[in-house]
């Protein structure tokens, strides 16, 4: 089998890109939600919520059978499931139908992160390894983009059956992809690795405090990306068409910051080895200053130029984060390590951050509520300074080297 690293690399992008517009869909139909169903905005955060314990939780198992399984077959199982179960949210006409077929589709898209991840690490390992990594995470800010205007043109449960319909024609590609196979381990054995496994990353102290630092990221990241369409609307008194077009606007500056990110990620490192890790502090502390002023300008061009720059540096995290989470993996354990911290990213960070910033929103004001995940942002910018400072004793010791230094 000859890899075509273009090729697979073009296929996974596009998959993780239909994956986060089945995730985003819903963001932008609130209103017709909320008539349809009778809800609030703690209802509607629970949506949210919903979608990413199942995708959390399904990402360790995922990650493993990554290591274990033919890693093709385990995306495109995970997106048929995550296809149909969407489509399957048109049908019902109670909300715990449709938060049930959230739970299914959070389920299917946990398959594509963590395997995709590890597959682009072992064609593309190298000094540019997190400027491939922004390629694909591409996918994230374009699917967001395209999830909320299909929710907008198609509103629901069109939307939802729109988007099913490419998740399944990436299934068969995904299938096809000319990846090298792996050998099938019994499920005893399966069980016995998992455990120990699991064991030999928390043992990795840098990777510890990066989970700290990116759950709390996660959860800025998941406040803001479900609720920021409804404060436009409703503290800045913008319109739909006006809100719409300063979302795409931000996500457009997102996608600029992954790629910028990714570019002054594989500079820093040229120079130092914790520089991707220098890139992440460097991108969260920028963020706050722009999320700050986001919140409290009245509506104009301040609030477009900041609102942008707010997801521009917030966005500088996503190829450096996956380049080094490979960086520090043992050799056998990249995918599980990718699951791993994408794992507790969603589970303790995304999952909750929505129904949280609803809460808030319900007890006091929206406005109120953003300032919940713009101070995660401070929090996360710490941990991950930390964690540059036993990096280089890890990354050592991952590739087989002197450490040099003792990591505890």
């Amino acid at each position: 089998m000859t890899t075509r690293p273009t090729y697979i690399l073009v296929v996974l992008a596009i998959t993780n890109l239909v994956a986060y517009a089945a995730r985003n869909a819903l963001f932008a139909v609130y209103p017709t939600l909320k008539a349809r169903y009778g809800i609030d905005d703690s209802d509607l955060g629970l949506l949210q919520t919903v979608f990413m314990i199942p995708h959390a939780a399904a990402t360790l198992p995922f990650g493993w059978a990554g290591d274990r399984f033919d890693r093709r077959r385990v995306i495109a199982v995970g997106v048929i499931v995550a296809s149909l179960a969407g489509a399957a949210g048109a049908i019902g006409s109670s909300y715990w139908g449709l938060a049930a077929s959230r739970a299914a589709v959070g389920l299917g898209t946990a398959a594509v992160v963590p395997v995709a991840n590890s597959i682009l690490g072992q064609i593309f390992d190298g000094p540019q390894k997190a400027s491939r990594f922004a390629v694909f995470n591409l996918g994230l800010f374009l699917g967001g983009v395209l999830g909320f205007a299909s929710g907008i043109a198609l509103d629901f449960p069109l939307v939802v059956i729109a988007l099913a319909v490419p998740g399944l024609v990436l299934a068969v590609l995904v299938a096809r992809l000319p990846i090298p196979e792996r050998s099938p381990v019994s499920p005893v054995a399966m069980l016995k690795l998992f455990v120990r496994e699991a064991g030999v990353l928390l043992r990795i102290r840098t990777l510890r405090w990066m989970i700290g630092s990116t759950t709390v990221m996660a959860f800025a990241a998941g406040g803001y990306n479900a609720w920021l369409k409804e404060f436009l609307v409703r503290d800045k008194g913008m319109s739909d068409e006006e809100a719409t077009m300063l979302l795409v606007l931000a996500l457009c500056g997102g996608l600029s910051g992954i790629v910028v990110g990714a570019r002054i990620a594989d500079r820093l490192r040229a120079r130092a080895r914790a520089g991707r890790l220098w890139t992440i502090v460097l991108g969260m502390l920028l963020t706050t200053p722009c999320a700050v002023i986001a919140i409290e300008i009245p509506a104009g061009i301040g609030l477009y130029v900041a609102g942008v720059a707010t997801l521009f540096f917030i966005s500088w995290y996503h190829a450096p984060m996956a380049a080094t989470v490979d960086d520090l993996a043992p050799e056998g354990l990249s995918v599980a390590a990718q699951g791993l911290v994408i794992f507790t990213m969603h589970m303790v960070g995304t999952a909750p951050s929505s129904w949280l910033v609803g809460e808030v929103s319900e007890s006091s004001t929206l406005h109120a509520a953003m300032w919940v995940p713009t101070a995660g942002l401070l929090v996360a910018a710490g941990c991950m300074a930390v964690a540059t400072t036993s990096f280089a004793a890890d990354h050592a010791r991952a590739r087989g080297g002197s450490p040099g230094a003792r990591s505890l």
